[in-house]
C-alpha cells in the first residue's frame, strides 16, 4: 500500500468470528440509511484458519443471508486469515 496524503481511511470493520454461533450484532439500519454509510460498511468473517473448510462455507452463506440488507445497500463481506495481505487487502479497500 502506498502513502498518500491526498488518501482516507473511511469505514466500519465488524468482525465475526466465522466459527461462532453468537451473532455480533450489527449496527442498527436506521442510522445507516440516515448516513447512507452502508457502502463502508464491511463484514469481515475471522479465523478461518480454525474453520473446517464446509462448516466455515455453511457459515458465511448464513452470515451473509442475515447480512442481506446491509449487502443490497452496498456492505461487503471479506475473509480475514492468516496471511500477511489479507489485512491489508480489507484496508485498501476502504481508501477513498
Amino acid at each position: 500500500m502506498q502513502h498518500s496524503k491526498k488518501k482516507k481511511v473511511a469505514g466500519i470493520l465488524y468482525l465475526q468470528n466465522i466459527q461462532d454461533n453468537r451473532w455480533t450484532k450489527p449496527p442498527p439500519m436506521r442510522i445507516l440509511r440516515s448516513l447512507n454509510a452502508a457502502k463502508h460498511l464491511i463484514f469481515v468473517t475471522t479465523h478461518w484458519d480454525l474453520a473446517n473448510p464446509e462448516r466455515g462455507r455453511q457459515r458465511e452463506a448464513q452470515i451473509r443471508n442475515r447480512l442481506q440488507w446491509f449487502l443490497n445497500a452496498g456492505a461487503r463481506t471479506k475473509r480475514f486469515d492468516i496471511t500477511t495481505d489479507s489485512p491489508w487487502k480489507i484496508v485498501e479497500s476502504l481508501i477513498t
